[in-house]
């Protein structure tokens, strides 16, 4: 790439980055936005410096004056393994005025409760009184 190119990406990354940071002063946005990226991705596939990313972008538009706190924070939390990471991760969330939830996926619930073959048959329906 040549240095215009490299400069042009820059400049257009660099004008994105306050808007960004001004809508994830939204805490429901802020949400939605760590949502997708733990969920759009395997668990082993998941960029540490991808996730560390989008954490210090939500720590940075919820809690400006304490980003390098946080920023701190991130890192252990990212070092660390199994539930230390989890209750970390659910702890530092909290401080944000986030939560840590799980919920049920819908994908993996209907294909799990799908019959397997067309032979399969529904449930005999009991008659409701009147």
């Amino acid at each position: 790439m040549t240095d215009a190119v490299n400069q042009a990406t820059y400049k257009a990354s660099e004008a994105y980055h306050p808007h960004h940071i001004d809508r994830l002063k939204d805490p429901e946005y802020a949400a939605v936005y760590l949502e997708v990226h733990l969920e759009d991705h395997e668990p082993l596939d998941i960029e540490t410096n991808l996730l560390k990313l989008a954490l210090s972008n939500v720590a940075e538009a919820l809690a400006p004056e304490q980003l390098a706190t946080h920023t701190e924070t991130i890192e252990t939390i990212l070092q660390k393994q199994g539930a230390e990471a989890i209750y970390g991760l659910a702890d530092w969330l909290k401080g944000l005025g986030l939560k840590l939830t799980v919920t049920v996926d819908q994908e993996s619930k209907i294909q799990d409760f799908a019959p397997e073959d067309s032979e399969t048959e529904a449930p005999e329906m009991m008659p409701v009184a009147a």
